[in-house]
């Protein structure tokens, strides 16, 4: 912590927050492209069919029209669009079967998105309706409608295990079991997905609203037998994207049309397209099976899960895989199974979202947590510290060397912050009625390694003028990497943060770049930024050496300026040494690690018991984070994701009929939480370095997230004795717990 840096470490206004703040920034459906066509979709009203007939004839005659698309124009090339190299690979553009209601099967490009709407209404469509299913429980039954070509529905099945689990249960003193289950969550961001391709010479330009824009040319070479040289894809400002752009939505319609009319063409969803046709967090039931000693450890731990991944696959099978390895590896235990199935219904389909599946297995293993500690009559917080992960050790559940971890500090300092103690003793005295404070703990990871092999590459020029281009396809969805990765580069290099601007991801220009996921952009596409800035200072100490008769090591840059160490009036800008060839620095990164983020989250709830109204009062969470590379940036990553993740605990909840339509699919009856229902979030900063991390640093985007739901079920089964398993935690669930509970005690 010694080290004193110019520019990392410093809270800077994000680069481009002028722009956001006053309306200026250019999002996609800003962007206007001479002659476009506006493009609308047709949804299945079916969740499970067959299309019999599709007559399209009416809608291409209409005028203004200019060209109509379904499974009769669309590639027979399956494809995973959450990622290019993911199994199974079982979506089409269009098929000639739909799984949900909502799903495109056609797709009209006219003048404008009135004629376009108007098209669509003459599109006849003759379904022959399927039996459809909707809970993954009943889809795996033998006799349950067939979704895919997949036994049981079951897309795939997960299997992790270390130790011998059943020669751990017989060590146990004690074994706790519990069933959980959480909701499906949509992502809701602020800006519609939206989607602008064109068809040229051969060539093929896409504009997207994706997180992921390396991965949309790979899915699009795959699926149209483009050469990914033919293929551009480019990124503006991302207003939000949770996880819900990391896949293909818009992008394979788009290009269809776009190759078979010859024209620019364009899509934006309304919010309630967003709500019925994007995918959602899974919805999960989980069995945890825990086995403790007297004396607080754990000794065995057995986890079964079903995830509801909807109509297709996408992320789920790798959702399910990264559950066996955070939450479980963060509390030490000689023996674990994980088993968890992948389950197809006829639900909109569930895919990648911020926490990526950690919420559901923290909602089960921090809940179950404290019951294991009432039972044992031990502090909550000691029977954590007590199993918990610790610098040296290994992470079973990847092989890893934990590296860095300031989890004991997170908890210490979170308490602290909340008043733990005093505020207990109030508690326990009755001085403050029902009130209940509520913990828990995380382990996430910074990038996908080592079961997804990422990696990223970045070039650096020093310009004439001694400014700096960083080319990255880093991709900036709101969370500030741009200006993150800027510091990086500055710091490195020795210059003025102002003198650097970083580009937007067009995959003509830029490097290779993994995409935003897994809070791993800083930790890798930082990191090679930092070596391409590394390799540019280099190349430009060689060149003053030349000059000054110096040896590279006897320099150093500061503000723009290279001199020598021992001499600092001896100097010489970089504008001045650079002269009339630029510098460019370049490196490409491969991560060694995923290093692990730790968090502790402390809740104080007051609880109604009449009502059963819950009051979230106070949330502080303190986040490891290695070296807080933009302070302003971390905390505001961290009560992000702390709302986020109280809409999750407590009212977010994609509700379907019995038909399979999503019932609440816009702002009004999809209940985000209101600014006002907002509780004081207090972030606090614990910078325990990573030494893989560029300047130390690790990730931050998710984890604020994942510990809420347990935090507040503990604190309100500390307010009022009931313990509610199922999310969202609403009023009425919390009042039925409470009706029943004394209805057993009045039966007593």
């Amino acid at each position: 912590m010694s080290e004193k840096f110019s520019v990392v470490g410093k809270p800077v206004p994000k680069l481009d927050a002028v722009k956001l703040a006053t309306g200026r920034a250019e999002f996609l459906d800003d962007l206007r492209l001479p002659g476009a066509l506006s493009v609308k979709l047709l949804g299945s009203t079916c969740a499970h069919a067959r299309i019999k007939r599709i007559d399209v004839s009416r809608a291409e005659r209409y005028p203004g029209v200019r060209g109509v698309v379904t499974f009769k124009d669309s590639p027979r090339v399956p494809y995973n669009p959450g990622v290019y190299y993911l199994e199974p690979k079982d979506k089409y553009i269009f098929d000639e079967k739909v799984r949900y209601v909502g799903e495109p099967v056609a797709a009209v490009a006219a003048v404008d998105e009135d004629t376009a709407e108007e098209a669509l209404s003459l599109i006849d469509v003759e379904y022959e309706e399927l039996p459809a299913v909707f809970d993954p429980v009943a889809a795996m039954e033998l006799r349950a409608p067939q979704i895919h070509r997949a036994e049981r529905n079951i897309a795939a099945h997960i299997f992790r295990e270390w130790g011998n689990l059943e020669k751990g249960f017989t060590q146990a003193d004690y074994i706790f079991e519990g069933k959980y289950t959480t909701a499906r969550q949509a992502h809701a961001p602020l800006e519609p997905h939206a989607c602008a391709a064109s068809y040229e010479s051969g060539k093929l330009t896409i504009w997207t609203t994706s997180q992921i824009p390396f991965h949309v040319r790979s899915i699009l070479s795959e699926v149209f037998g483009l050469p990914q040289h033919r293929i551009r894809v480019i990124t503006s400002f991302v207003g939000g994207g949770f996880g819900g752009k990391d896949e293909v939505v818009l992008e394979p319609i788009c290009a269809l049309l776009a190759i078979k009319i010859g024209q620019t063409v364009k899509l934006r969803l309304t919010r309630e397209e967003v709500f019925s046709m994007t995918t959602t967090r899974h919805p999960s039931i989980i069995w945890l099976r825990t086995g403790v000693k007297k004396d607080g450890t754990l000794v065995a731990r057995h986890v079964r899960a079903i995830l509801n991944t909807g109509a297709y696959a996408s992320h789920g099978p790798s959702v399910a895989g990264a559950m066996s390895t955070r939450e479980l590896g963060l509390y030490k235990s000689p023996n674990v199974r994980f088993e968890a199935d992948v389950v197809y219904t006829n639900a909109p389909t569930a895919g990648a979202f911020r926490g990526y599946g950690n919420p559901q297995q923290s909602f089960a293993v921090e809940s179950q947590l404290d019951e294991i500690a009432e039972k044992l009559g031990m502090d909550r917080i000691e029977l954590r510290l007590k199993n918990a992960i610790r610098p040296g050790d290994i992470n079973p559940g990847t092989g890893l060397r934990i590296e860095s971890c300031g989890l004991e500090e997170c908890i210490r300092r979170a308490a602290e912050r909340i008043g733990w103690w005093q505020k207990s003793k109030d508690i326990e005295s009755g001085k403050l009625k029902n009130r209940g404070l509520g913990v828990a703990c995380l382990m996430h990871n910074s990038g996908a390694f080592p079961y997804i092999k990422e990696f990223s590459s970045a070039i650096v020029q020093i310009n004439e003028d001694g400014t700096v281009q960083v080319m990255t396809g880093a991709t900036d969805i709101g969370q500030g990497i741009t200006t993150t990765i800027a510091q990086v580069v500055a710091e490195e290099l020795g210059v003025k943060l102002g003198d650097v601007t970083v580009s937007r991801p067009d995959t003509e220009f830029v490097p290779v770049d993994r995409g935003t996921y897994a809070s791993g952009e800083l930790y890798i596409s930082g990191q090679a930024a930092r070596l391409a800035a590394a390799d540019a200072r280099q190349q430009l100490l060689r060149k003053v050496a030349e000059v000054m008769k110096a040896k590279p090591e006897d320099l150093e840059v500061v503000d723009g300026v290279v001199r020598l160490k021992k001499k600092p009036e001896v100097r010489k800008t970089i504008r001045e040494i650079v002269g009339e060839v630029a510098i460019v620095g370049r490196a490409s990164y491969m991560p060694p690690s995923n290093a692990p983020i730790f968090g502790a989250m402390c809740v104080e709830v007051e609880v109604d018991p009449e009502t059963g109204g819950i009051r979230v009062l106070n949330v502080a969470y303190a986040a490891d984070v290695g070296r807080a590379i933009n302070p302003v940036i971390v905390e505001g990553q961290i009560e992000g994701g702390a709302v986020m993740g109280l809409g999750f605990t407590l009212t977010e909840d994609l509700v379907l009929d019995g038909r399979g339509r999503v019932v609440n699919r816009n702002f009004t009856d999809y209940k985000l939480l209101h600014a006002s229902e907002v509780p004081r979030i207090e972030p606090i900063i614990v910078e325990c370095l990573e030494p893989t991390g560029p300047f130390a640093a690790k990730g931050v985007g998710e984890p604020a997230l994942v510990p809420v739901a347990p935090a507040v079920a503990n604190a309100i089964y500390q307010a009022v004795g009931v313990r509610i398993r199922d999310l969202p935690i609403t009023h009425d669930k919390v009042l039925r717990a409470l009706q029943e509970s004394r209805n057993k005690g009045t039966s007593s």
